[in-house]
């Protein structure tokens, strides 16, 4: 049931799945570097606190930063766009 809520969001939502990709599952990004390196501020802060809600991204406070992770669920939907080839 999970996997099929994945592909919902991976169709309804591809701005979501650009944002995850650039995050990585490699390391986290602060709010501000990921921002600068997508290029836009207004929508895509509303789609990084819109993907925290549902559980593909972690957002943890460091120093007055705060760093966006992806979850396991995050990664998955990153190995599944890439293997359907979105």
């Amino acid at each position: 049931m999970k996997d099929a809520r994945l592909l919902k969001i991976l169709v309804e939502r591809r701005a979501l799945v650009k944002l995850l990709k650039t995050i990585g599952p490699g390391r986290g990004y602060s709010t501000r570097e990921l921002l600068t390196k997508l290029g836009a501020y207004g929508y895509r802060h509303k789609l990084l606190i819109k993907a925290d809600k549902i559980g593909l991204v972690e957002r943890k406070t460091i120093k007055n930063k705060v760093v966006n992770s992806l979850t396991s669920d995050g990664k998955k939907l990153v190995t599944l766009a890439k293997e359907i080839g979105v």
